[in-house]
């Protein structure tokens, strides 16, 4: 059953790890302290931030060590007990946690865009060379692979010994930690939407538009719901509901927020109160905190980017950022009554919740693609 890490008794400093997209860099930025791994994007299947939120923000940011990766840093990267892990270019990399040192490499046949997860003793992630691989955690070897479609959305681990990942395949995958497959899932189109899980459900979107609850242990389709829009990012499955973006930043060059009931209906959908470009495109999972709801949107062909807090209840544009350009890529990450989130203005932007008020900003040499990870 997958459930949140809990936060330990005994909480020890730890630094999130920031992949900065076009930097090709890694850094450890020391804003808060932690005990328990960070395992894959967003911490935990569910994806609803609960793991920061005990935790203080620090008055400003400080780098604690970097990396200079093989190419441009697009995966977020996940830290385990002695490592953290992510790529840059066609190279997959574990980091010794405490120096930033290089473990080892792992190269692939192309880049590396989707982020990864770990779980029994192996670091999983697929990669533009249509594969998916499994390599051992210490060390780097190849456990396994499988071949799909291209992969660029995130993997997620359950507890249960599985690991989700979508493929441009047009499929969902879940497989055994020892690479058999437990079922594949046919959408309609690219899945690219990291999946989400609860104790029953896998909830993922495709860039067709449809956003999907499949039966967690035997892959049938439970319910679907069409959006216009497709749905890249993360779900968030909040005690409240289901929250996540739809965005099309090529063709309609828009997008909107949404929540939803866990029986599949529609709560509200906010255009953010703009025109015919809504929200711009938003492929990042919501965060949570009280009763707002905050995500990054924005349009890179046109260095758009706004940072949206909205009333949980009614879906209502609460306060605003706007960034330098693009934030549709890394999702906000709570940490006690803050987010932290990235732009590929080169700002990881720490704001507070309830009015969106900059407690600091640290600037990167390039754009932050990247979801933070603590």
């Amino acid at each position: 059953q997958a459930q949140a890490f809990p936060p330990s008794q005994q909480a020890r400093t730890m630094a999130p790890s920031l992949a900065l997209g076009a930097a090709v860099a890694i850094s450890s930025v020391a804003v808060a302290s932690a005990a328990a791994p960070w395992p894959m994007m967003l911490q935990h299947g569910g994806h609803d931030g609960e793991f920061g939120r005990s935790m203080i923000l620090p008055a400003a940011p400080e780098v604690k060590w970097k990396y200079k990766a093989r190419g441009e840093v697009e995966t977020s990267a996940v830290v385990g007990d002695r490592f953290v892990f992510a790529a840059g270019g066609d190279t997959i990399f574990a980091l010794e946690r405490a120096t930033g040192k290089e473990a080892w490499t792992y190269k692939a046949k192309a880049q590396v865009l989707a982020s990864g997860a770990l779980g029994g003793g192996a670091f999983m992630i697929g990669t533009d060379d249509n594969n998916f691989y499994a390599l051992d955690e210490n060390t780097g070897k190849l456990l396994w692979e499988f071949a799909a479609g291209e992969f660029t959305g995130g993997a997620t681990f359950g507890q249960e010994g599985v690991v989700y990942v979508g493929s441009g395949a047009q499929k969902l995958h879940a497989y055994f930690l020892n690479g058999s497959r437990s079922f594949e899932f046919e959408a309609g189109a690219n899945v690219a939407s990291t999946p989400a899980l609860n104790a029953d459900g896998v909830y993922f979107g495709d860039d067709a538009g449809m956003f999907y609850k499949l039966d967690r242990r035997t892959g049938k389709q439970v319910w679907s719901s069409t959006f216009p829009s497709g749905i890249r990012c993360p779900a968030n499955l909040h005690a409240d509901g289901i929250f996540f973006g739809i965005g099309d930043p090529d063709g309609s060059k828009s997008g909107e927020l949404v929540r939803m009931g866990y029986d599949g209906s529609v709560t509200w959908r906010s255009t953010c109160g703009k025109g015919k470009s809504k929200c711009y495109s938003c492929w990042t999972s919501p965060a949570v905190v009280g009763d707002v709801v905050i995500a990054g949107c924005g349009l890179d062909s046109k260095s758009k980017g706004v940072i949206w807090a909205l009333d949980k209840e009614s879906g209502s544009v609460r306060w605003k950022v706007k960034a330098g350009n693009d934030c549709q890529t890394s999702s906000p990450v709570v940490v006690g009554d803050h987010v932290l989130i990235g732009c590929i203005d080169g700002s990881l932007y720490a704001l507070r919740a309830s009015d969106g008020v900059e407690k600091w900003a640290f600037r990167a040499n390039k754009g932050i693609w990247a979801t933070p990870a603590l």
